[in-house]
């Protein structure tokens, strides 16, 4: 959807912690919440609270938390990032021109992707 920017679109929506422990292990393994210790992470769910909330929330007239997260997790397996940059031969630790990343991305989408550090 170009129409709008979509961030912060529902400020009524809420976010349910996850607590079925086989969920917790396929989100963490897919988004990991790496700025904090990984129990406390699982038990405050702060990154994903905040995605879902952020972005998951302009969707929620038509998915829920649990399909937002499933289907965020189905995209990412589809579309592997690292895998495409590394066959475009950039990998991490070393330093490339931003066109370069960019058209190694648009092998695998339409359109050129908004990076930004």
């Amino acid at each position: 959807n170009n129409s709008r920017v979509l961030y912060d679109c529902n400020t009524k929506e809420r976010y349910f912690k996850i607590t079925d422990p086989k969920k917790i292990t396929e989100r963490d393994k897919r988004w990991p919440q790496l700025r904090y210790d990984y129990f406390f992470g699982i038990d405050k769910q702060y990154l994903w609270k905040h995605e879902f909330l952020k972005h998951g929330s302009c969707g929620s007239s038509r998915y829920k938390q649990q399909a937002y997260f499933d289907l965020a997790m189905k995209l990412k397996d589809r579309f592997d990032l690292l895998r495409t940059l590394r066959g475009r031969g950039i990998n991490p630790g070393s330093t490339y021109d931003l066109d370069d990343i960019e058209r190694a991305i648009m092998t695998v989408s339409i359109k050129v992707p908004s990076l930004k550090c």
